[in-house]
């Protein structure tokens, strides 16, 4: 999957719009063309989704509004630049460039936030993973507004 981001609000892929605040039927409706029914085996709360070409995990609030997206494989790109497939060390000088600087995570215990996209983004040293290995493991969109 060749997500898009939309800063401080979701994602997007073709004419399907991903955006937190969603309520959970109308996100299903949405992603219905392009993934396989979700599956929700970890958490009631949650919704996976998963094809060849991507993996990204849809948490809800007990409203069943959509309240985080965590894109764990494929692609997610912001205006060209390439979020999720790469690693923190070629991410963090083209982010910084653009005026985005990492802050200390507000809402997640790994990774860096960046409040102006509403995103958060681990690599997998910081998720638990080896040591010195930073590799993207997610991008999750959770800040709107």
């Amino acid at each position: 999957m060749n997500w898009q981001l939309l800063p401080r609000r979701g994602i997007r892929f073709g004419e399907a719009e991903i955006v937190v605040g969603a309520p959970r039927a109308e996100v299903r409706q949405a992603l219905a063309g392009y993934f396989p029914p979700p599956e929700n085996h970890r958490r009631e709360s949650e919704d996976q989704y998963r094809n060849n070409d991507g993996k990204v995990f849809l948490r809800y609030d007990d409203a069943d509004t959509l309240k985080e997206i965590l894109c764990v494989a494929g692609s997610v790109q912001l205006d060209g630049l390439e979020l999720l497939d790469t690693t923190w060390s070629q991410l963090i000088p083209q982010l910084e460039s653009r005026g985005h600087t990492p802050q200390e995570p507000e809402y997640f215990v790994d990774g860096q936030d960046f409040p102006a996209l509403g995103i958060n983004i681990a690599t997998r040293e910081d998720v638990g993973g080896d040591e010195d290995d930073d590799q993207i493991e997610w991008v999750s969109v959770w800040r709107v507004g």
